[in-house]
């Protein structure tokens, strides 16, 4: 391996981290193959290599937040004619999927080579249990993502250091989590902590973040196994107990930051983070673009007009805006779901969108983002593990052991009151299953959450009936219309409304003609669509594997 290759990489890592000024990196001479994991320069590009796959499968912002989304409570994808995996209508052999897949286990094979490398290096043993316990910490998210999309009971194939290029038959989901918890557990242990960690890099506290949200999968449904739930308890509670972590007093800004590219860690546990330096759309997301606010007028740019082409591809569910206006002190509401969208030739300002069938999910505003000059690639980081899910981690969990704990209570009205939302006063598996809604929409989480509470099935159907309901209703006003006023950004970026409203003549929720959006719907299959297919390429290539039951 030549020296260049490692100056490449290394650069990588450095756009990963968003050109972190903390990381300072020595050049070393002839490096090789056989030694590139002697020095910390070679460690740190294995490591960036493996990271790099995190981005890139990430990028497109499919696989960790449209698709999740989709065609659940939350939302669906609103563009029609369309076949991937953002609709109910793809198959097996779909090109994406076959990219997906591949880019994961590129990753898990670059987690493997390293830990290998780093195993029989001559770095300092304190060093080098640092850099292996980064890279299981990695190996062990990547194949969370993997198992949680594609594994269900029957699992994935899940080479490790010995196995790393055998093809391999899937290992039972269940032995999966538990690598998955090994690796984070070793990780937890030699990663530092969240105040010592370089931004966009692996902690103490993103390993128990983790650690907490793979009990709580292992608990529920497929694998009901049994103590998960008290592991889930112990793990969130370390986050919630550390010092130095605290909900961010503003739910508006913790999105605020991943849309300039910052690492705002106290609340944010892990991100992924993306950069458009010298306009490399190859180490950028279209999260701000496909999976927020719809903004038509890409020539808007400058000085403090609203920029940023946003296509607004996942609108909000009409059940899930009602929930939010149910509760106008709410702030999360009117970030989620906020009822503006620009115009073209409107002078780059924002108006009131005319219904509530069509409103994005805007939890994600790409005018924020330093750089918009391309129409769909930016510099905007994603939310992996926030300290509020740890909250609602451990509510759901000791809920299950005590139900109707105090404890559990306490944990949600924590998270409703940084939102300023209204306390509740009883605690509910349905009530924490809402707040999961409310506080983690658009976050990639909540087809996940629907499939292991058993409740996918039912919730498509509800949302479908509501939206057909809603629909044929004649007396179904448009509330936003007549209570909003102008929409404007403060000096801080945070949304201000005027108190005169823009509208004064009520305007009935019309579903346009030309978007029915009930084809997802109509499509969706229980026996199949609770998981993702192996790719049916994969499958031509090793004759280990079989096809999940249902595809």
């Amino acid at each position: 391996m030549k020296i260049k290759f490692i100056l490449i990489t290394i650069l990588t890592a450095f756009i990963i981290q968003g050109c972190d000024e903390q990381l300072e990196i020595a050049q070393e001479d002839n490096i090789t193959s056989e030694t590139l994991y002697n020095t910390p320069a070679g460690a740190l590009a294995g490591l960036a290599g493996a990271y790099s796959r995190v981005v890139s499968v990430y990028r497109e912002s499919i696989i960790n937040a449209q698709y999740p989304t989709n065609w659940t409570d939350e939302g669906f994808y609103n563009r029609k004619g369309a076949r991937d995996i953002r609709k109910n209508n793809f198959t097996a052999s779909e090109p994406v999927l076959r990219s997906i897949w591949g880019t994961y286990y590129e990753g898990i094979s670059a987690t493997n080579t390293l830990i290998v490398g780093l195993e029989n290096s001559s770095l300092e043993a304190n060093v080098k249990q640092e850099f292996i316990a980064e890279g299981r910490f990695l190996r062990a998210f990547l194949y969370f993502d993997l198992q949680k999309a594609f594994g269900g009971i029957e699992g994935i194939p899940m080479p490790l250091e010995e196995t790393n290029k055998q093809l391999l038959p899937r290992t039972s989901g269940i032995d999966v989590f538990k690598q998955i918890v090994a690796d984070l557990e070793f990780a937890e242990v030699y990663l530092p902590t969240a105040a010592e960690a370089v931004g966009g890099r692996a902690s103490k506290s993103a390993a128990r973040g983790l650690l907490a949200r793979a009990y709580l999968y292992m608990a529920s449904e497929p694998f009901n196994e049994s103590g998960a739930y008290e592991k889930a308890r112990e793990w969130s509670k370390k986050v919630i107990d550390d010092s130095y972590h605290e909900l961010n007093p503003s739910y508006a800004d913790i999105f605020n930051e991943l849309a300039r590219g910052n690492y705002e860690t106290k609340e944010t546990l892990f991100q992924i983070g993306f950069s458009f330096a010298d306009l490399d759309s190859n180490q950028s997301s279209k999260l701000g673009s496909a999976f927020g606010i719809k903004f038509d007028d890409e020539s808007c740019g400058g000085g403090d007009d609203f920029k940023g082409k946003g296509f607004g591809l996942t609108y909000a569910t009409v059940s899930l805006v009602l929930k939010y206006r149910e509760d106008p002190s709410d702030e999360r509401g009117l970030w989620n779901t906020l009822p503006y969208f620009n115009r073209r030739n409107d002078n780059c300002q924002l108006g009131i969108i005319n219904s509530q069938f069509m409103i994005p999910g805007s939890k994600y505003r790409r005018y924020l983002e330093p750089n918009t000059t391309n129409t769909s690639y930016g510099s905007h980081h994603w939310p992996i593990l926030r300290l509020s899910e740890m909250y609602l981690i451990y509510a759901e969990a000791i809920n299950k052991i005590t139900p109707g704990s105090t404890d559990a209570l306490n944990a949600i009205n924590s998270v409703r009151n940084r939102a300023k939302a209204t306390p509740i006063t009883e605690i509910s598996d349905g009530a924490i299953q809402e707040e999961r809604l409310l506080e983690l929409c658009f976050e990639g989480q909540r087809k996940y959450d629907l499939v292991r509470w058993g409740l996918l099935e039912q919730k498509v159907n509800e949302t479908k009936t509501a939206m057909e309901t809603l629909r044929d209703d004649t007396n179904f006003y448009n509330e936003d219309w007549v209570t909003m006023g102008t929409f404007d950004l403060d000096s801080n970026d945070i949304p201000v409304y005027g108190n005169v409203p823009v509208n004064n003549i009520p305007r009935r929720n019309v579903m346009n003609a030309s978007f029915d959006f009930f084809d997802g719907y109509n499509d969706f299959d229980s026996n199949k669509h609770y998981i993702l297919p192996i790719p049916e390429q994969e499958l031509g290539v090793n004759t280990n594997l079989k096809q999940t039951a249902g595809w």
